[in-house]
């Protein structure tokens, strides 16, 4: 397994990186968390129009790049390092992917084409108010026959669901589950924007009465909707691994400038060991989601772990960097005017998407069978 990128990846990042750099920087990743949508539509544009991330993972054959699970990690780094919001994520990992996964031949014909071209945002709702991502906290029943089902039920916890054109909808199918595509402004839908502890990520609360929604493809059994877990928790260590690389630095940054004593505070041997130990959870990190990232793009078989492990690595150690990139600042980093916090808020908040380090660890110990 070849984990070096290849050239053309390397130009894709570096491309990609200086678009973030010149259309979002921090001042406008600000102003854009303020905003009702919560992401620039504008760079979803060009990112879509100049860059194709939305088509990276879709086929050819549907209008897309074919590209893979790395290209796609390259892209959750940069973002993860620029804070940018973004739909990327969901639309990627919840979006495509199910979608793939589930659809019959005309959905994807008929859904796949739009989200390419940028025009669709997609995204799923898995969790209930209970916060619980495993099959026992979904308790949504699909009612009625796959031509006719209607939903009713509270979802949570659902990223961009306030904006996203479609939603698929986890339920229940008698004793399978299915996913089920409701349009965003569909009658009965309920959506609200949830005020959450990462400004960057827009979530929203979903409640349906009675609404109307079409089955994508045949219910089936977990293991399916595991799967597209398993995608978004290795594209979801990805971004961790490029926040925390730029916390990192930022603190590296600050300790040389930053004197006490006559001396900057990065000669001192608490704060040496500090900067060493963030240096290590991401080059741990990295290496846990690049394996993870090219076991998906190979389909091979300790995939489902491999994700579990790059994961739970990556928020452990993004949950280390970041509250210690807020210790070497001291008092300014709690504040609101600087950007350390903002790294804070991410790595608490992802720590627990999709569920928390401590169930994912189980949850890998489950699937290694210990």
């Amino acid at each position: 397994m070849q984990f070096e990128l290849s050239e053309d990846q390397l130009d894709f990042q570096k491309s990609l990186r200086r678009m973030i750099s010149d259309r979002s920087p921090m001042k406008i990743v600000r102003e854009v968390i303020e905003t009702e949508p919560g992401w620039d539509e504008g760079l979803w544009r060009q990112f879509a129009e100049q860059a194709g991330l939305p088509a990276l993972l879709v086929p050819e054959e549907y209008d897309g790049a074919g590209a893979s699970l790395v290209e796609a990690m390259i892209v959750m780094e940069e973002l993860g390092r620029g804070l940018v919001p973004s739909p990327f994520f969901a639309t990627t990992a919840f979006g495509v992917v199910p979608i793939l996964t589930f659809g019959s031949e005309s959905q994807k014909q008929d859904l796949l084409p739009g989200i390419v071209a940028g025009e669709i945002t997609a995204t799923t709702a898995i969790t209930e108010p209970s916060g619980n991502w495993s099959p026992d906290g979904v308790e949504m029943a699909a009612d009625g026959s796959d031509d006719s089902v209607t939903l009713t039920g509270t979802k949570s916890f659902v990223i961009d669901g306030h904006t996203a054109n479609k939603i698929l909808v986890v339920a229940r199918s008698g004793d399978q589950y299915g996913l089920y595509v409701v349009d965003g402004d569909a009658p009965g839908l309920s959506r609200t924007k949830q005020t959450t502890l990462d400004l960057t990520r827009p979530m929203a609360t979903l409640e349906f009465d009675n609404v109307a929604a079409t089955a994508l493809g045949e219910p089936g059994s977990w293991d399916r909707i595991s799967h597209m877990i398993d995608v978004a928790a290795t594209l979801l260590a990805a971004e961790m691994v490029g926040a925390m690389e730029a916390a990192m630095t930022m603190a590296v940054e600050y300790a040389k400038v930053r004197n006490q004593f006559s001396r900057a505070i990065g000669s001192f041997q608490g704060i040496k060991h500090r900067l060493s130990e963030m240096a290590l959870e991401v080059d741990t990190s990295r290496a846990a989601t690049w394996y993870a990232a090219h076991a998906g793009a190979e389909e091979l078989e300790d995939f489902p772990t491999a994700a579990l492990v790059a994961k739970a690595t990556a928020a452990a150690g993004f949950a280390f960097t970041a509250s210690w990139v807020v210790q070497v600042h001291g008092g300014i980093g709690f504040t609101w005017d600087h950007d350390a916090q903002l790294y804070y808020r991410k790595a608490k908040s992802t720590e627990l998407l999709l569920g928390s380090t401590a169930d994912t660890w189980l949850q890998l110990a489950d699937r290694l069978g210990v």
